[in-house]
Parts: C-alpha cells; sequence; structure tokens
C-alpha cells in the first residue's frame, strides 16, 4: 500500500507542471484565436453599426443606417436573387455529376474508373481563376473558340455566351463538381450492399431497388454535402469576380468587393460591412443545417463490419456508354485548361488551327518571366503559401492535441473558436481584416496577406489533425510526462512522428490552396504585396492575355510539380503503416 500510494504521488507530482504548461498553452493559444479571429469579426459589425462613410473608429455612435439602406435599395432583391439562384443552381448541378460519376466509379465495372478518379482528385489543384479564364476564351460571343468551330461547322450564329446566369453556374458547378465526388465517393464505397441484394433475391428491379433502398440510404448524406457545397457557392467569389462581373451578374460576394475597391470614387466600408454582416449570418445558418443534417444521418447507418464487402455492379452493355459519356466529361473539364495552354503558346491570342502551330513559341514565357512584377509576385507568393501553411498546421496541430487531450470549457472554447472560420465567407474574412488593418504598418506588408491565409485555413487544419490525434492513447502521451518530459518535447519526439503524414498532408492542401486564392490577395492588394494570382488577375484585366495564360499555367504546373511527388509519399508511408 505504501509502495502504490507513493507511485500516485509520484505520478501527481510529475504531472502538475504538465497540468500547468497546458493551461498556459490553452490560454496562449485562446488569445491567437481571439486575435485572428475575434478581433476582426467585432470590427465588422462595429463598422456596420457606425454611421455612414466613417470608419469603425472615427466615431463611437450606433446606427442601423447601413442596413435601412440595404433594405431600401431597389437594387437588393435581385441581388439577393442572384446570390440564391447561383448558389442553388450550381450546387444542384455539381451535385448532381458528383452522384452520377461516384456511383460509376464505386459501384460499377464501368472501364477507366481509376484513371477517371484519379483525374478529379487532381483536378482540385487547379485554380477557379484559371477555369474562369479558360472558358471566357472558349465561350464569348466575339471570338469564344467553341462559337469560332459552331460558325464554322454549322454556320451558327454564336450558339453560346459567357454572359448569362446559366453559363456561370455550369462553370461554377463543374469547378465544385469534383469536391463533392470525393464526399460521396466515401458514402458509396461504406454502404452495405447486402440490403440492395436483398431487394433482388425478392424480386425487386434495379429502378425500384434504386428508388427504394439506395436512394433512401445515400439521402442524409447527399443533402449534407448539398448544404455542404451551398455554403461553398454562397461564399464563393473568384468565378463570381471574373464571370460575373463581366456578365453584369453581381452576387453578395462581389457587391462587398466593389464597395471597398471600387474602381473609381471613395470606398463605402460601412455599407460593404452590413453586408458582410449579413453574408456571415446566412453562411452560420447554412452551416447549421449542414450540422443538424449530420446528426440526424447517425440513424441511417448500416454498416456492422460483419461480412461486409462491397460488389460492383454489372453495366452489361452500358459499359462503354457509360465509360465515354464520363471521358467526354472529363474532357469538357479541362477543355479552359487546353485553351489556355494554347494561348500561352502565342505572342497574342489567335484561335486554334492548324495555321496556328506554326506560331508556337515561348516567347511569352520568356517575357513574363522577364518582368519585374512576375518576378516580385512569385518572390512574394512563395513566402507567402510556405509560412502561412506552416504557421496553420503548427497551430492546428497544438489546438488539436490539447483540445483532444484536456478536456474541459478552455478546450471546448478552443475547438469552438478554431471552427469558426468554416462559417465566415473568405470574402467577409478578408473584409474584416482590411477594416482592421487599414491604418496600421501592416496594411499593403505580405505579413497581411499571411494573417488573412493563416485566419481563413486555420478551421480545415484543425479538422484535419483532430480526426488524426484522435486516434493516439493519452496514456502514451501521460507515461513520457511522468517520466520527467516537458509538453513540448512530448508535442515534438511524439505526436509529431507519429502523425507527419497528416500534418504534411495538410501543409499541402493549404499551399495550393494558398497559391491558387485570389480573394485574400485581391482584397488587401497593393503595388508591394502582389502574388502571382492577384498578377494574373490584372494581366488579364489589361488585357494581356497569352501573359496572363503563360503565369497561370506556370502556377498550374508549379503546383502539380509539388504536390504530386508528395502526395506519393504519403500514400506509401500509410501503405507501409497499414
Amino acid at each position: 500500500m505504501t509502495s502504490i500510494a507513493s507511485g500516485e504521488s509520484k505520478r501527481r507530482t510529475a504531472s502538475a507542471p504538465a497540468i500547468t504548461q497546458e493551461r498556459l498553452i490553452q490560454l496562449g493559444l485562446l488569445a491567437i484565436l481571439a486575435a485572428l479571429l475575434v478581433g476582426p469579426l467585432a470590427i465588422l459589425i462595429r463598422a456596420g453599426f457606425a454611421p455612414p462613410n466613417t470608419l469603425p473608429f472615427e466615431s463611437w455612435s450606433i446606427t442601423t443606417a447601413n442596413f435601412r439602406a440595404i433594405i431600401l435599395d431597389p437594387t437588393t432583391p435581385g441581388l439577393l436573387a442572384n446570390t440564391l439562384i447561383y448558389a442553388a443552381g450550381s450546387m444542384g448541378l455539381g451535385v448532381a455529376i458528383a452522384t452520377a460519376l461516384a456511383w460509376l466509379t464505386e459501384r460499377t465495372d464501368m472501364p477507366g474508373r481509376a484513371l477517371i478518379r484519379t483525374a478529379l482528385f487532381t483536378w482540385m489543384a487547379v485554380p477557379p481563376v484559371i477555369i474562369g479564364f479558360g472558358w471566357i476564351l472558349l465561350i464569348n460571343p466575339g471570338n469564344g473558340a467553341l462559337n469560332a468551330f459552331a460558325r464554322w461547322a454549322f454556320g451558327a450564329s454564336a450558339p453560346f455566351t459567357i454572359y448569362s446566369m446559366w453559363a456561370l453556374i455550369f462553370i461554377t458547378a463543374l469547378s465544385v463538381a469534383p469536391t463533392a465526388h470525393v464526399m460521396i465517393s466515401g458514402l458509396l464505397q461504406n454502404m452495405d450492399p447486402q440490403l440492395e441484394q436483398a431487394g433482388k433475391v425478392h424480386g425487386a428491379t434495379s429502378v425500384q431497388i434504386a428508388r427504394r433502398i439506395t436512394l433512401p440510404l445515400l439521402t442524409p448524406g447527399i443533402l449534407s454535402i448539398g448544404v455542404f457545397m451551398l455554403v461553398a457557392v454562397v461564399q464563393a467569389f473568384d468565378l463570381p469576380v471574373i464571370v460575373g462581373l463581366t456578365a453584369r451578374i453581381p452576387v453578395l460576394s462581389t457587391r462587398i468587393f466593389l464597395l471597398s475597391s471600387p474602381d473609381t470614387g471613395v470606398p463605402n466600408y460601412g455599407l460593404a460591412a452590413a453586408f458582410g454582416t449579413l453574408l456571415l449570418v446566412a453562411a452560420a445558418l447554412l452551416m447549421w443545417l449542414y450540422f443538424r443534417i449530420v446528426g440526424a444521418g447517425e440513424k441511417y447507418r448500416v454498416v456492422s463490419g460483419r461480412a461486409f464487402r462491397t460488389r460492383r455492379i454489372a453495366l452489361g452493355r452500358w459499359r462503354l456508354f457509360a465509360s465515354t459519356g464520363s471521358l467526354l466529361l472529363l474532357l469538357v473539364m479541362i477543355s479552359p485548361v487546353l485553351i489556355l495552354l494554347w494561348t500561352s503558346f502565342l505572342p497574342f491570342y489567335r484561335l486554334p488551327s492548324i495555321d496556328g502551330l506554326s506560331q508556337l513559341t515561348l516567347s511569352t514565357y520568356r517575357r513574363v518571366l522577364a518582368l519585374p512584377s512576375a518576378s516580385g509576385a512569385i518572390l512574394n507568393t512563395v513566402p507567402l503559401v510556405t509560412v502561412s501553411a506552416t504557421i496553420v498546421m503548427l497551430l492546428s496541430s497544438l489546438i488539436a492535441w490539447i483540445s483532444v487531450r484536456a478536456r474541459g470549457a478552455l478546450s471546448r472554447a478552443l475547438e469552438t473558436l478554431s471552427f469558426l472560420p468554416a462559417a465566415v465567407p473568405p470574402i467577409v474574412m478578408a473584409m474584416a481584416i482590411l477594416l482592421m488593418y487599414l491604418r496600421t504598418p501592416l496594411y499593403g506588408a505580405l505579413a497581411l496577406l499571411i494573417i488573412g491565409h493563416i485566419t481563413i485555413y486555420i478551421a480545415f487544419g484543425t479538422r484535419t489533425m483532430s480526426s488524426a490525434l484522435v486516434q493516439i492513447h493519452k496514456e502514451l502521451t501521460d507515461a513520457a510526462l511522468v517520466s520527467g518530459a516537458s509538453l513540448f518535447a512530448v508535442f515534438r519526439r511524439i505526436i509529431v512522428p507519429l502523425v507527419w503524414p497528416q500534418i504534411l498532408n495538410g501543409f499541402l492542401w493549404v499551399v495550393a490552396h494558398s497559391a491558387r486564392d485570389l480573394t485574400i490577395p485581391l482584397m488587401l492588394m497593393t503595388a508591394s504585396n502582389m502574388v502571382v494570382a492577384s498578377l494574373a488577375w490584372t494581366m488579364w484585366d489589361i488585357p494581356d492575355l497569352p501573359a496572363a495564360a503563360a503565369l497561370s499555367m506556370l502556377l498550374v504546373a508549379v503546383l502539380l510539380v509539388v504536390v504530386a511527388p508528395l502526395q506519393l509519399v504519403i500514400a506509401r508511408a500509410t501503405d507501409r503503416r497499414a
């Protein structure tokens, strides 16, 4: 008994400093998250309630004048209708395409399904801004390549147009479909086929099985993915600003951008903040609906772990038709990149033709790389993506580890704050950061872009690391603490070696999304902090189409060269551990 009591006493004595360290780390992380998130959002809301044409700290008066101006503005109903139609249409079409592709690749014997699955996953690394550029070159009524081909082949006069709501919906749907495909594929992989087999044994037709068994089982999952995609499209900025502004189809995100960064006149930060507050409320309600649907999906779980094995459905004579249709859809998706690739090898834009092959040259690439603005943008982009990704994964790993390890009010506060950016549209967060740092030395500095990317990507990093760290038993780290190791030593010598594939995977995700993001760089852009994405946008706006295309292709090539080999390393490391 004396020995046991002595051991318990030593354990309490050894763990006491660890508890103190935990509390200090929790408070430090809470302070960092509060500075990143609470401060800018509080100033955004304050700006919305400030008198018109004043900055948040120029007056202590509180008024609803900005919100009344929005309600009384005759263009507001049209703006809300555009946003709703755009978001619902893009989500519906994108999820429908993703569901069909996921069913073909995961549940049938369609030839080429591995190629299609890999191509869709890789497509997520292509920036939306580049997709938008490519589609404008393909279907603008004047000299779009597809319209020119239709005129040459059928004598039709510009059957396609980029300047319409339906074109914007179609392009956005193709952009979100790969992400939805990855999520829906997970649903189909985990669905026990024994229920479908039972229906077949009892004489049900394929249509009856799909209508009465498969679709009801998948409905909660697809509905939750649909709401998630709806949130993503409501928050979208890149394609609406590239395609929607030219087509004169304003949505909430582009209205906020135009109010805070007008081409002419003085920015109206109060009205922009009021619109941002409304968009923040709408996104928060959609996220609440998403979690409600995910919670209700518990009663639809059917995988028991006993004799579970997926079976593929034989398509028979439809195999070739399904494979050809899927490959044609992939061709449509990559066609914007192909037209940009063609344009990047020309000294000036011209339609694709046999004669044009003789004019292909690398001169545009040499011209772009010789520009001082391009070298400056590249020098800004490299530290932006690497520093942002490093800090995001370091903070995310610490937050996730401390939250999983130490339960209590502080841990719950850490979890809640770290997930908050998922409900805040990036354009709103960019607006909040702009208002907070507008009159500080940070405005115009590259560091402000880094702060912006850390803020909007911390939610993804924390979710990724939480799912990995929850599998590590607490006793493993407690043993090291009892032996005298500090918390930081445990984190560095035990936690990091165990979860480094997940850390590297999250690092790559943040690098890719930081490099392709246009929202933060465009909202906070000055002459001194331009990055590759914002420079490509500027070249497109001049317009210098070959230069914009060459810069876009360089960005895609670098992303693929960096991401693809490291993804292979992660996959091999994971296989060895399995």
